[in-house]
């Protein structure tokens, strides 16, 4: 079920696109389950941790921005996607309205519904009138050899090449929607500031994985290239929205809200809107 949110002017929907269950201590090596107790409403009752894969719809004046396209349809094991394309039909959204797809890093589980199979079993941009845009330090890392570990989508990039175009930190997606540097997920990472009046809301893709990881600083992801450059980039994010009060959302989030960075006995914590 989507659910929608306000930046001044501007309109954010949240929407999913399927959902995997990992256990935690998995995904944050550097965890135990000690070290989980803090965070335990987190977890289903066997400890598992989900981790839904979000997509964002940005409304800004008469141009809609999609941020992310989820896994895509595919349900291997605990990983199940392929519902980006009907929960936008729910609130009223076409492939065809979208005019911009924004990718913050290719991982599979973000770029899947970029471009789906018709019924020739050939790629076809799931978004006809968008232009794909996402770093040009992704394209370039996702272009080159890569390590065995890292899950790659690059057959996307023949299916999106008319209509791709690069989009570094500080570019403009649509008016008052910019592109936020935010490397060490992936080394081309980005995330998205949407700012209207005195209001912003940041959107960080996979560069805060997980609520526990406000207060938990030493807890990097399983799938974190660069571990230190990561957590500067989580730092400083984390430290503006805090000191301005803005929304924030990492793409992993529970649920379907945008939240605010807050502090309680000296920790940050995320507390939905």
């Amino acid at each position: 079920m989507a659910n929608t949110f306000k930046v001044g002017e501007i309109e954010l929907t949240v929407v999913s696109d399927g959902e995997a269950k990992m256990k935690g201590t998995d995904y944050f090596p550097a965890s135990t389950p000690a070290t989980w107790a803090p965070h335990q409403a987190l977890l289903d009752d066997e400890g598992f941790l989900t981790f839904p894969f979000t997509c964002i719809v940005i409304r800004s004046g008469d141009k809609r921005v999609l941020i992310d396209t989820g896994l895509g349809p595919l349900k291997a094991g605990t990983y199940r996607g392929g519902d980006l394309l009907g929960e936008l039909a729910l609130k009223g959204i076409r492939p065809e309205d979208i005019d911009t797809v924004f990718i913050t890093h290719l991982h599979a589980d973000h770029v899947g519904s970029a471009a789906l199979r018709d019924e020739n079993k050939q790629l076809q941009i799931a978004f006809p009138n968008a232009t794909y845009r996402w770093t040009s330090a992704e394209q370039a890392y996702w272009s080159g050899e890569l390590p065995p570990q890292q899950i790659a989508r690059r057959d996307i990039f023949a299916a999106v090449a008319p209509r791709w175009e690069a989009a570094d930190g500080g570019a403009s997606l649509a008016p008052g929607v910019d592109v936020y540097w935010m490397p060490g997920h992936t080394p081309g990472h980005a995330g998205v500031v949407v700012s209207s009046g005195v209001e912003r809301a940041f959107i960080l893709g996979d560069g805060v994985a997980c609520p526990a990881q406000l207060s938990e600083a030493d807890w990097s992801g399983a799938g974190d290239v660069d571990p230190k450059l990561a957590r500067a980039g989580q730092e400083a994010a984390l430290r503006e929205a805090e000191s301005t009060g803005s929304l924030l959302r990492g793409n992993h989030f529970p649920g379907l809200s945008f939240g605010r960075v807050m502090r309680g006995q000296g920790k940050r914590y995320w507390s939905t809107a």
